[in-house]
């Protein structure tokens, strides 16, 4: 063991208490890896009391889920995960958290934290508690200069630096260069202090303000209602059933029929809830019909003789009124029917209200990236049009490859955020700069890393590892984490092709623009090494002009 290590362990050992006073853990154990034994020294303890491994080696399961998982992590049960059943069981424990303490990439240490007190689950609170006393032990370390420089404990942001691209292939064009902060250099380093930006980026996030939104329907919403519609129809004896939504969206009313239904038997029902509301004391409006046959057309077609009796009842959404529902049977319905009928009404209120809170929560989104894109975005006009074209390209592309709506969404918010790693750079001196020193190419490869740190807290750890991954390279030669082929999330690969061609094809690109055969040339090269070769197929079907 590092003989500094051995000195700093009685306040090691005061910080790793904090495990019991913070998160109530009755059991921790801090490792630190040993170079010249090649595996992790336990360095101190507490409550294991002699149950506990001196050390543990790469092939530990603790170990190996730290190096390629890079990201904190519990286990609550034995059961839950068998890998880690044995150690949990030699230690007479059944819940771990684990937190990987990182150096440039390199694992080189862990807290293990087992059992809470009054036998309650680790929880995510438990992960961010774990990584503030993480934290401190790094302060302590750092102080000493140990390995060469502080360390990193970052959830799920790991920082490695990439191998230069070999000679007999040129790397395709990505995001813009900028410059790094020289002043933000520590004295002991020639390398800028990382943790000083991450503190700096979790800093910047935590101050963003989102004004609150205003509850109103939206046509998502009438979507979504739209559905539930389909599902009425298979009542039996249902011949139509109505969304009326008043006062929302200029007035909408959708009906979804069994088969066709004439003009006649949409004005019947709607003369019937105008009396149903009037009886009720509550208003109309006007509204713009939509029809829909869902179930097809082969039936006969809905005429009035049909509509043998009407039901209609509140739709009942958060603080919204003027909402309705009618349904249209051609005979009496039985008491099954009406039993399905309450269900259905009570699960169009339910989808109707997770519509919203999803609209709702996009929309918070965009607001919370529009803040961490400004105000340094503003000094510099082309970073911010590269992140708006990232952007839209990354949606119409997710849209191409039949992606779900949310994916489309998340592909749309990833391409806006990609580079806001970079608002924490000093761009004057290194903007579009041409030759850049190794320290400064290592520097910018942070970003991806710092850009994460930032949009953890506000917007997600998804979206985060999007932005994380969306230099890696399919050949397992990219940054930060050199990760290979599918181990890269796909939006990060959706994302990294998408960045590369507007850093290629964009007149107000850092670089010399190159003509969009010259582009998709560069895209089938790199297919297969810097991208995923069955995305370039469907980007450039994308991109390519029909003719």
């Amino acid at each position: 063991m590092h003989p500094d290590v051995e000195e700093l362990k009685p306040k090691l050992k005061e910080i790793l208490y904090d495990c019991a006073v913070i998160i109530r853990a009755t059991r921790a154990a801090l490792y630190v890896f040993d170079d010249g034994a090649n595996r992790f020294e336990l360095v101190t303890e507490f409550g294991f009391r002699g149950a506990i491994r001196p050390f543990a080696d790469f092939n530990d399961p603790i170990v190996d889920r730290c190096g390629r998982g890079r990201t904190p992590f519990f286990v609550n049960g034995l059961a839950v995960e068998p890998r880690f059943s044995q150690i949990l069981f030699e230690a007479s424990t059944d819940r771990l958290l684990a937190v990987p303490l990182y150096s440039r990439g390199k694992l080189i240490g862990i807290i293990d934290i087992r059992d809470k007190s009054g036998k309650q689950p680790f929880d995510n609170e438990d992960v961010v508690k774990a990584q503030n006393i993480a934290e401190r032990m790094i302060d302590v370390f750092g102080d000493r200069n140990l390995f060469g420089h502080r360390f990193i404990v970052l959830s799920d942001v790991d920082r490695t630096f990439a191998r230069a691209p070999e000679p007999s292939e040129p790397a395709v064009a990505t995001a813009p260069t900028v410059a790094p902060v020289a002043a933000r250099a520590t004295a002991r380093t020639h390398v800028p202090r990382l943790a000083a930006l991450v503190i700096e980026a979790r800093t910047a996030a935590s101050r963003v303000l989102v004004p609150s939104t205003t509850e109103a329907l939206s046509e998502s919403d009438v979507m979504a209602a739209r559905d539930v519609l389909r599902s009425i129809l298979l009542i039996p004896g249902a011949v139509a059933a109505t969304f009326s939504a008043f006062g929302h969206i200029g007035g909408v009313e959708e009906i979804a029929a069994r088969s066709t239904i004439t003009e006649e038997a949409q004005r019947l029902i709607q003369s019937k809830l105008k009396v149903w509301l009037t009886k009720r004391g509550e208003r109309g409006g006007s509204v713009r019909t939509s029809v829909t046959t869902p179930l097809g057309t082969s039936t006969a077609t809905v005429t009035p003789v049909d509509i043998q009796k009407v039901f209609t009842a509140p739709v009942h959404v958060g603080t919204l009124h003027g909402l309705y529902l009618t349904v249209v049977f051609a005979g009496n319905p039985d008491r099954v029917a009406h039993e399905l009928l309450a269900v259905l009404h009570t699960h169009l209120q339910l989808v109707i209200e997770q519509s919203m809170q999803r609209g709702a929560t996009a929309a918070m989104q965009v607001r919370v990236a529009e803040k961490l894109l400004e105000p340094d975005f503003t000094r510099y006009p082309e970073l911010r049009r590269h992140s708006d074209l990232v952007s839209r390209l990354c949606e119409t592309f997710a849209r191409h490859l039949g992606l779900t709506s949310a994916e489309v969404e998340t592909a749309r918010m990833a391409g806006l955020v990609h580079d806001c790693g970079l608002r924490l750079l000093d761009y004057d001196r290194l903007y579009r700069k041409r030759d850049m020193t190794a320290e400064e190419l290592a520097f910018l490869r942070e970003h991806p890393a710092v850009g994460a740190a930032m949009i953890e807290p506000v917007l997600g750890a998804s979206l985060a590892r999007i932005v994380l991954c969306h230099h890696e390279r399919v050949d397992g030669r990219g940054y930060p984490n050199e990760l290979h082929g599918e181990a890269i999330p796909l939006l990060s690969r959706l994302l990294q092709l998408c960045d590369a061609w507007v850093a290629m094809t964009d007149p107000d690109t850092y670089q010399q623009p190159v003509s969009r055969d010259s582009a998709l040339a560069n895209l089938t090269r790199g297919a297969g090494s810097q991208f995923d070769p069955e995305l370039i197929g469907k980007f450039i079907e994308m991109v390519r002009p029909v003719r």
